[in-house]
């Protein structure tokens, strides 16, 4: 059947007919991203000890059957697909003004967590990229040394205001902002590759003052 028979619910409940920026913006999603897969690798220190994960994305809508809404504060419409293939509380949804978002929990107002699809994507595949380095660990101690890593240009197609990816040819640095909204805070992930990266990185760390031993410990693996 096609989309112009698509029917959403405005912000009063009411069964209307899909407006045609919804449309176009649907259309637009179905014919660039469509039935594309991949899965990201994530890798990263906790506690010390190396976590490594793989999620696997999916860009699909549910054609006729996908739910759509009123975003009354930003304007415009947004709706739902696929996503991240985990379980979780929040939807994946898409803008009428490109970017791309989520609810947090089902049924708080739109979030963008990034400006458009192929910012999403570029960060991915980064993030899959330096899965393979070497990951260091999390906290105030790495957010300081960054500032003392050299050569680190920023990546614009996979940065936004909420996630940023700066690159050198042997150190990675993404930081973000925490989904906590109770206890909102910057997080910063850092990797490095091949011997003169792990140096640059350890050597800014014993740069800093206070250097706790495991983390001494790690940084000579």
């Amino acid at each position: 059947m096609p989309i112009e028979f698509w029917q959403v619910h405005d912000h009063a409940g009411k069964l209307i007919p899909a407006p045609m920026d919804l449309i176009i913006r649907c259309e637009g999603f179905e014919r660039k991203y469509g039935g594309l897969r991949y899965e990201v690798r994530h890798s990263r220190v906790l506690n010390g000890e190396r976590y490594e994960t793989t999620r696997g994305w999916e860009y699909d809508h549910l054609g006729l059957s996908t739910r759509a809404w009123q975003d009354r504060r930003r304007g415009g419409w947004f709706f739902e697909w696929t996503g991240q293939r985990v379980s979780k509380p929040c939807r994946y949804l898409i803008h009428t003004d490109g970017s791309v978002g989520t609810d947090v929990d089902g049924g708080s107002p739109y979030l963008p967590i990034a400006p458009s699809i192929p910012h999403l994507i570029e960060s991915h595949a980064l993030t899959d990229t330096v899965s393979m380095w070497r990951p260091w660990p999390m906290g105030s101690l790495t957010e300081s040394a960054v500032s003392l890593l050299n050569g680190l240009v920023e990546v614009p197609e996979a940065s936004w205001r909420s996630s940023r990816w700066r690159l050198s040819d042997t150190v990675a640095v993404m930081d973000y902002d925490g989904g906590d909204r109770d206890n909102p805070r910057r997080m910063t992930l850092v990797w490095s590759h091949g011997e003169a990266g792990h140096g640059q990185v350890q050597a800014a760390l014993y740069g800093l003052r206070g250097l706790p031993d495991a983390l001494a410990t790690l940084a000579t693996r």
